[in-house]
């Protein structure tokens, strides 16, 4: 019987954005540019790694290790990797996405100390109850402090009918009604665009009382060649009433934040916008719209907004986790409990 040897090393930076791009899985989060930028915010290393099987590239993972003060082991986060779907070649069977993930256990865990956490990218449509049995043999075990991902992606090889033909009737009309609504559309990536969409999200994070942990200031200070945003504006008689910004990445634009003023709720400038910014990734000749996360529980109404427009659904395999052994993964619960605290308290 022959047994893989697996590999795990780690590149440079100037590598990267190459061999990300070798997999059809790529999505901003593993991009270079976002990486290094999502490191530098929480104090982190970023490492990549390149993890091959019997000298065959087979997967890669951009990896922000935070470690904890005093110690050289930490959290090692994968945040929608591994890539493991190749753009050319055999997408992999059961026993390599095992070999893979013990791979990488092996390099960020046995041998490094760390704990490992990570989740695959939903955009890879894993069927989650594989990977999940994977997984376990892997040695890994569900992730409970990290948030799962459920999204739903419009396929953008379909031509513009057949996306309107699968919208389900509600949200075909209020798309109607918008398109009917003398609505205009400014779109791009410049100052002034993000002065006037920081406005209206300022608006509305007033109204609702929250701020996420990641702003749209932190996207916007992005600059590189792996990583495109751009800000869709609708106005209505020269007034600003809706703004969305949209992620693009290799073959897949993302939805990132939205806002919209009571005029742009009643005119239905949200599927306007939305609908616009799938044109743009379809002219661009990408692959898949992600319509950015749905949560049932937490967000109901946004949720049946993104489900009506009958997408694929996305549901990505993990969060899983691989601990090392000793009392250190003991000390990073308690930790991590004292932070929430701290942070809930604020």
């Amino acid at each position: 019987m022959h047994v893989p040897v697996s590999s795990v090393q780690i590149v440079a930076e100037k590598v990267w954005p190459d061999l990300s791009g070798r997999f059809r899985d790529l999505t901003y989060e593993q991009s270079l540019t976002y990486a290094q930028a999502a490191a530098r915010r929480i104090g982190a290393e970023l490492q990549l790694l390149r993890v091959e099987c019997d000298g065959e590239l087979v997967a890669a993972a951009a990896v922000r290790i935070k470690r904890v003060p005093g110690l050289r082991r930490g959290i090692a986060w994968i945040a929608s990797g591994p890539l493991t779907m190749p753009v050319a070649g055999v997408v992999p069977n059961d026993d390599r996405y095992r070999d893979i993930l013990r791979a990488l256990r092996d390099h960020l865990v046995t041998r490094d100390g760390h704990v490992l956490r990570l989740r695959f990218p939903g955009i890879a449509f894993h069927e989650a109850e594989r990977m999940d049995a994977i997984a376990a043999k892997a040695g890994f075990d569900p992730a409970p402090r990290v948030a799962p991902y459920r999204s739903f992606a419009m396929d953008l090889s379909l031509d513009e009918e057949s996306l309107m033909t699968a919208l389900k009737g509600k949200w075909r009309t209020d798309l109607r009604y918008a398109q009917k609504s003398g609505l205009g559309l400014d779109s791009g990536l410049t100052p002034d665009l993000e002065e006037r969409f920081l406005a209206l999200f300022e608006e509305v994070q007033k109204t609702k009382e929250f701020r996420p942990d990641i702003t749209p200031e932190f996207h916007f200070a992005l600059q590189g060649d792996d990583l495109r945003h751009d800000i869709l504006i609708a106005t209505k008689d020269g007034t600003d009433i809706a703004g969305i910004v949209t992620g693009s990445c290799a073959r897949t634009a993302v939805y990132l934040y939205g806002a919209t003023s009571d005029i742009g709720r009643r005119l239905r400038a949200g599927y306007f916008l939305t609908w616009q910014g799938i044109a743009l990734a379809r002219a661009r000749g990408l692959a898949w719209y992600d319509l950015g996360g749905v949560d049932f529980e937490e967000n109901p109404s946004v949720a049946r907004f993104k489900e009506r427009m009958n997408g694929r659904p996305i549901l990505a395999a993990g969060p899983y986790e691989a601990r090392p052994a000793g009392v250190f993964p003991y000390l990073v619960d308690k930790l991590e409990t004292l932070r929430e605290k701290i942070k809930a308290r604020r």
